[in-house]
């Protein structure tokens, strides 16, 4: 391919990008009467979530035509965004499942992806902490409206500041990575700095009225399941998520660590620096695509809990940072019809840092599962939708 193609194929692809995350559609919007922001999504309908028995087969991998399409996609999007690396795996209903690992680790070392490479999942890692959370209520070793004042006092409205509030980013808790000046995304804090971080501000207003992402939130829900369980979060995963569904590359990051084997962020070419394991429950889970898609699978066929309870944390949506994303209980949903008039829905969740993006959704359409990380800031979304126009319905 010559310079000229090649320059024109990347602005083909940033147009679709553009495509992708602009436009008008409809609200299907729900209301709430204590709620004063922006409208909220009506509530995922029943019909939308995936059939348990039988569709799906996580032991099979898809060959023949699909399989070379995919991989033929993968390639060409990897050439034309010129992307480190890549994470990707789908989960197709009577098909099973594909994955591809390849990249680099590191360019300037010159390590290379394989079988045994791992990624970062930045914010999809609150999908897990939420799971855990439901668990825990299911159990009654928690409950919905339990206070935060149980555990943390000191927090401003902790009385009245509820565990369904931190789950849903209503609780107005100042999020402690959103002051650069005070906050650095290039080194280690350990969970009570972060605290302390968010202590020194004011809430932004009072729990329930309003919706303002938080990853203070999420490390209280993380910090809360060790203080109910009397274990670590990297104990309750492993015995939570990744032992019940056989899972081997899936964990929760040591204070500080970056393992050998982690695809690490880069920028312009360089590796750039990153704490990975920071945001204890709000972002610090490593694994490969696969695995990723195994658990919203698991998590949206009533594998991981009992599926009523997990279809109604898509019951109050509010409205996020772009049109036509919501976020429920540590859940996400995408609707198209307000980005490009397509009667299209996501529901998983996304994550990334200004150096690594990822995403896992189940796409209401082709009843497919589809996980990608890359180690680099380049839409996820997009690669995402590449692979999903592969299925024929």
């Amino acid at each position: 391919m010559n310079l000229n193609n090649m320059k024109e194929n990347r602005l083909n692809f940033l147009i679709l990008l553009a495509v992708i995350f602009t436009g008008c559609g409809k609200n299907n919007s729900y209301s709430q009467d204590s709620y004063k922001g922006g409208n909220k999504h009506a509530p995922v309908d029943i019909s939308s979530f995936p059939v348990a028995e039988g569709a799906y087969d996580i032991n099979s991998r898809i060959s023949g035509p699909l399989k070379d399409s995919l991989d033929k996609t993968l390639k060409k999007v990897f050439d034309l965004t010129g992307m480190s690396g890549i994470s990707a795996a789908m989960l197709v209903p009577g098909k099973g499942i594909w994955q591809i690992d390849t990249g680099f680790l590191s360019k300037q070392e010159g390590k290379k992806v394989d079988s045994t490479s791992v990624f970062y999942w930045a914010s999809v890692s609150k999908l897990l902490t939420a799971t855990v959370i439901d668990q825990l209520i299911t159990a009654q070793k928690l409950r919905g409206d339990s206070k935060l004042s149980e555990w943390f006092p000191q927090f401003q409205n902790a009385s009245k500041i509820t565990i369904d509030e931190l789950l849903m980013h209503t609780s107005g808790i100042y999020s402690f990575n959103n002051d650069p000046n005070t906050f650095s995304v290039t080194r280690y804090y350990n969970p009570s700095e972060l605290i302390e971080l968010s202590l020194s501000r004011k809430n932004l207003f009072s729990p329930g009225t309003y919706w303002s992402y938080s990853n203070t939130g999420y490390l209280l829900l993380a910090l809360i399941a060790e203080k109910v369980e009397g274990i670590s979060f990297a104990k309750i995963i492993e015995q939570r998520i990744s032992r019940p569904l056989h899972l081997t590359s899936l964990r929760v990051l040591d204070p500080g660590e970056k393992p050998v084997n982690l695809a690490l962020a880069h920028e312009n070419g360089q590796i750039a620096a990153e704490a990975y394991s920071v945001p204890l429950g709000a972002g610090n889970i490593i694994s490969n695509a696969r695995e990723m898609v195994i658990i919203l699978y698991a998590l949206l066929t009533g594998k991981l809990g009992p599926a009523a309870q997990v279809y109604s944390r898509f019951n109050d949506l509010y409205p996020m940072f772009d049109k036509g994303s919501y976020y429920g209980k540590g859940v996400m949903v995408t609707d198209f019809s307000e980005l490009t008039g397509e009667k299209k829905l996501w529901i998983g969740h996304s994550g990334g840092t200004q150096t690594y993006r990822a995403l896992v959704v189940y796409d209401v359409a082709t009843k497919a599962f589809v996980a990608v990380s890359i180690n680099q800031h380049v839409s996820v979304e997009a690669v995402a939708r590449k692979l999903l126009e592969q299925i024929k319905p």
